[in-house]
């Protein structure tokens, strides 16, 4: 006698439809609109004398606000899946983002103002070809947060990469340098900017008040925020900026009310920029900041539209050479001989000319501009993307050319201008071939896919730093 065979049974696949933030997430996010709307109303004398109708309509914003943002988070979610994080966000349109484990480069936790009030904070991640939006996770408890933190490392980059993340918070590594506050008052003060709109805002007061030659406050509004918006940015949001280097690289922490944290990893500096104003030269002052990829962020970030990593906003000579000598091991910038532009250049820059320099050696190509604002832009032969020729109508009469080094998208911006059109020529050739023979020598931990400065439709034409069908950086 046969026994019946049980039937097959049927198991249950449920979706993980994925977590949600946390619950004051849309406070955190929209506390400011809030306060844009009171301080608006504050300022309509009709509904100063009404109170009534005044805290109706705040009540009004109040409750709104509080939808919408309820509905944001509740149609916001995230999960781990096997080779990504996933998001899912919006309610009218819906977006789905996919950070892949493997496209993941540093991970930081950061604390904004308010969310440090709450003990919350988000995550930052800098992903390769994203931009800085795409990136971040916010908001969470800060022990959930750095508990995420620590799965996306051990999925991103394994174990022992976790087990380094530990031992550097154990033992937290001495700082390399730490800007002092007075320094970064002083040298906002002699800012350009900070300069150009006190003297304006200075001679705006005194026409009004001894020649009565009334222009109107509305005027000085500008030149005011001329003044007060570097300093903030600067002083504030630089405060007790600290350099250290941890096994991942170079580490930055900055803020005074949003603490900052960002890691610079070896490998993935694309170029670098040295920003010296008229006044900082002769004081001995100078401002780093860094191409890095995956970094680079635009005005959809809420960014400055070329704004890449700041190394150090300012530094003394010995600072910036030893910072330098950390980014890039084995480069003198010092021993770079430079090349300067041609007397004729003095056409087109009666003054600057002089200052239009270039320079390569076996390891980055260096140009110079500017006399007010000195600017040195460095370039790693095998982060080049392209290198173009640019040439106008005067230019051609007085036979000079301007040479582009392609990079990232970032603040490092290599041109050397006003070159002899031969020597312009050469120097095409020459970087292009600095560069394939570098990316065939210079390994990279990892490939990054990035988009190069867009070249000019007219009047350039171009050589390719590496084969057409290699869209990476390596």
């Amino acid at each position: 006698m046969t026994e019946p065979t049980a039937p097959p049974q049927t198991v249950a696949v449920i979706e993980k439809t994925g977590d949600r933030l946390h619950p004051l997430t849309p406070f955190v996010k929209g506390w400011g609109y809030f306060v844009v709307a009171a301080v608006a109303m504050a300022n309509n004398e009709s509904l100063r004398s009404n109170l009534k109708i005044a805290g109706l309509g705040l009540l009004a914003v109040l409750i709104g606000g509080i939808l919408l943002g309820a509905l944001s988070w509740w149609f916001t979610k995230w999960q781990l899946t096997g080779d990504a994080i996933r998001v899912d966000s919006g309610f009218l349109f819906r977006r789905t983002r996919i950070i892949r484990f493997d496209r993941i480069q540093t991970i930081d936790v950061a604390q904004p103002f308010v969310a440090r009030l709450f003990g919350m904070a988000e995550l930052r991640m800098d992903v390769a070809g994203g931009g800085k939006s795409d990136g971040k996770l916010s908001y969470f408890t800060e022990a959930e947060a750095s508990k995420l933190r620590g799965t996306l490392l051990l999925r991103a980059k394994g174990e022992q990469a976790v087990e380094h993340e530990q031992l550097a918070h154990e033992v937290e590594a001495p700082p390399l340098l730490v800007v002092p506050t007075g320094r970064l008052l002083g040298a906002t003060l002699l800012s350009s900017t900070v300069l150009a709109s006190a003297a304006a805002l200075i001679w705006l007061i005194v026409t009004t008040m001894v020649f009565e030659f009334h222009v109107g406050l509305f005027a000085g509004l500008p030149l005011l925020l001329g003044v007060v918006q570097p300093i903030w940015k600067q002083v504030v949001g630089n405060h007790g900026f600290t350099l250290s280097e941890t096994q991942d690289g170079l580490r930055t922490k900055r803020g005074l009310f949003d603490v900052q944290r960002q890691t610079v990893p070896p490998g993935r500096v694309q170029g670098l920029l040295i920003t010296e104003p008229l006044i900082w030269r002769l004081i001995g002052w100078s401002r780093v900041d860094l191409d890095i990829a995956g970094v680079a962020g635009s005005k959809s970030d809420g960014e400055d539209e070329h704004e890449g990593a700041q190394l150090l906003p300012v530094g003394e000579r010995n600072e910036v050479a030893a910072v330098l000598a950390r980014v890039l091991p084995g480069t003198d910038l010092a021993a770079i001989r430079m090349h300067r532009a041609p007397e004729r250049a003095k056409w087109l820059r009666p003054i600057g000319w002089r200052y239009l320099t270039y320079g390569v050696d076996g390891q980055v190509m260096v140009t110079t501009r500017g006399w007010v604002s000195r600017r040195t832009s460095i370039v790693l032969h095998h982060k080049t993307q392209s290198v173009r020729l640019q040439q106008g109508p005067i230019q051609r009469r007085l036979g000079l050319a301007n040479v582009h080094v392609d990079t990232p998208q970032g603040p490092t911006d290599a041109v050397a201008l006003h070159r002899d059109l031969a020597e312009a020529a050469q120097l095409v050739e020459g970087q292009a071939d600095r560069a394939r023979e570098a990316r065939r020598t210079t390994e990279s931990p990892v490939p990054v896919h990035t988009q190069p400065n867009p070249p000019s439709p007219e009047g350039s034409s171009s050589s390719a730093a590496s084969p057409a069908d290699d869209s990476s950086v390596r």
